[in-house]
C-alpha cells in the first residue's frame, strides 16, 4: 500500500515539473529595428520655448533621445534618437 501511494505522488511530482518547465517563457519574441535621427539641440538654435516645443513633437511622433554629444569648437549640442520601424 505504502508502494503504491509513494508511485502515484512520484508520477504526479513529474507531472507537474513537466508541466512547469513547458510552461516557461516563450521565444517567440519579434526582433524590433529602429531608425535613427540626429539633430542639433533645438532649445539652442530656436529658444527654450520653441526649442522644447520641437522636442515635444518629436516625442509625440515616437522618437526617444538614446544619446548627446556636447558642442566642439562651436559647432553645438547634437541630439540622437530613435524609434521603432513600421
Amino acid at each position: 500500500m505504502k508502494k503504491r501511494i509513494l508511485l502515484s505522488l512520484i508520477v504526479v511530482a513529474l507531472l507537474c515539473v513537466a508541466g512547469w518547465t513547458g510552461y516557461g517563457q516563450r521565444s517567440t519574441q519579434s526582433r524590433v529595428t529602429y531608425e535613427y535621427q540626429i539633430i542639433f539641440d533645438p532649445t539652442e538654435t530656436g529658444g527654450l520655448d520653441d526649442g522644447i516645443k520641437k522636442l515635444n513633437e518629436l516625442g509625440f511622433t515616437g522618437w526617444e533621445l538614446v544619446g548627446i554629444k556636447g558642442a566642439s569648437r562651436g559647432s553645438g549640442t547634437m541630439l540622437y534618437l530613435r524609434r521603432p520601424r513600421n
